[in-house]
């Protein structure tokens, strides 16, 4: 029966696909044992268009990570061999069925097959486990084969398979957690969740990364249901429970900003005199790991609060509580005022991580970096109060406005510029404003 179903499926695969379902080339020509998006479409197509939609997909086409990869990283291996295992450990993540069918990395970016280059749906479906005693650098087992790994436990088919790893947050801590040459963790997401109420609740990652909404809505992920698969003759079973492929996170600017990743509260008191204190709430509780995170040391978080009185607006930095860190509000340290490349208006509370290299300079590059010193981040579900303190002129009538915005960026125009690619835009996480009437 199992081989009249295989044989079956095979030929309905290749109706569907035509001359599409071509076995996938190797960087060496040879058949590759994993299967393109296009095999996948066939039955899947709702949700390979998502995916199409995820950075998943744009893992090693994102021109950051090429610019990085081929420009700065590659061509330092050959004075510097153990950079060499930096570059695996990025193919590993960013294009692992090429680092899976070649055993090593790429050097340019025509030796990477386009329809295999990103994190596949076939890649994902088929990892079975991970090498090292906890998840990361890329540590995977992948099997690849007709059978294929998923989260749901009653198996209609010969291709399903049910893999509880996919179900877990150790799955995506293979590639989210990292650690350098010089033993420095680079990147720390999965070890952020696993130290927050979330992994002690049981959240896994999928739990807000993959349901349709991209957040928790009252502490509940809202699931997408209908059917995994369309195909005929027969019939899929209905799922209350469908995983969505976006993959969405802090690059999903839509459901980011609608969904109140991050939300803040301004609570106004007046002090003696005509000074007046605002307290502005950042409230990450809707979040299970630091924020920002992934890749900490290029994303940039910060608040700006600005005060209107009558025609005019100005901006007010928050009271330092002691902290003298150069790193703690932008502009206060001219090295860092480079890196940040002038993104960040200056008074604006910071949060990020700074990597500083062997001579003790911030520095851009992950694979350099051997300490941490600085990080600021918001904790997991955190939720954190910066005090502004300012005076209003005695003559002042009227209203008084106090308007905090809290702005991201992906990476600093330093770095961007660094490998002549497009400048970033900031966008607003969340905004919040108050007025007081004076008397």
């Amino acid at each position: 029966m199992k081989t009249f179903a295989t044989a079956f499926f095979a030929l309905f695969l290749s109706a569907c696909m035509g001359a599409q379902s071509q076995a996938p080339q190797s960087l060496q020509g040879a058949p590759a044992p994993y299967w393109s998006y296009k095999m996948c479409k066939g039955c899947h197509d709702r949700l390979v268009e998502q995916h199409a939609e995820s950075y998943h997909e744009k893992s090693f086409t994102n021109p950051a990570f090429q610019g990085q990869y081929f420009r700065e990283l590659l061509p330092r291996v050959k004075s510097e061999p153990d950079l060499a295992k930096e570059a695996r450990e990025c193919i590993a993540c960013h294009s692992p069925i090429t680092y899976m069918t070649s055993g090593t990395y790429p050097e340019r970016p025509e030796q990477v097959v386009p329809e295999l280059s990103g994190v596949t749906c076939d890649f994902c479906h088929t990892v079975t486990g991970y090498k090292d005693p906890t998840p990361g650098n890329g540590s995977y087992v992948s099997e690849p084969g007709e059978r294929k790994f998923g989260p749901f436990r009653h198996e209609y088919n010969w291709h399903h398979v049910y893999g509880p790893l996919q179900t877990t947050s150790e799955f995506c801590g293979i590639c989210h957690n990292a650690t350098n040459r010089h033993g420095l963790q680079i990147k720390s997401t999965y070890s952020e969740w696993r130290e927050s109420r979330f992994a002690r609740d049981g959240i896994e990652c999928q739990s807000c990364h993959m349901n349709r909404k991209g957040y928790l809505v009252v502490g509940k992920a809202m699931y997408e249901s209908g059917q995994a698969a369309h195909i005929t003759p027969g019939q899929a079973p209905y799922r209350r429970k469908l995983y969505t492929h976006r993959f969405l996170g802090a690059h999903s600017r839509t459901q980011i900003t609608a969904g109140g990743a991050i939300a803040l509260r301004i609570e106004l008191e007046e002090s003696a005199g005509n000074e007046i204190i605002a307290h502005v709430v950042v409230d990450n509780k809707k979040t299970g790991h630091k924020m920002p995170s992934g890749s900490s040391d290029l994303r940039l978080l910060w608040l700006e609060v600005n005060v209107t009185m009558g025609d005019k607006t100005v901006s007010v930095p928050a009271d330092s509580r002691g902290e003298t860190d150069p790193y703690a509000v932008a502009g206060k340290d001219i090295s860092d005022r480079e890196m940040l490349g002038g993104d960040i208006p200056e008074g604006s509370r910071i949060y990020r991580s700074v990597f500083v290299d062997g001579g003790g300079r911030p520095t851009l590059s992950s694979y350099d970096a051997v300490a941490v010193a600085f990080d600021n981040r918001l904790n997991a579900a955190e939720v954190r109060q910066e005090t502004y303190r300012f005076a209003v002129p005695h003559d002042t009538t009227g209203r008084v406005a106090v308007t905090a915005r809290l702005q991201y960026l992906p990476y600093p125009s330093s770095f961007t510029r660094r490998f002549g690619l497009t400048k970033e835009e900031p966008y607003e996480i969340a905004a919040v404003r108050k007025v007081i009437m004076l008397k």
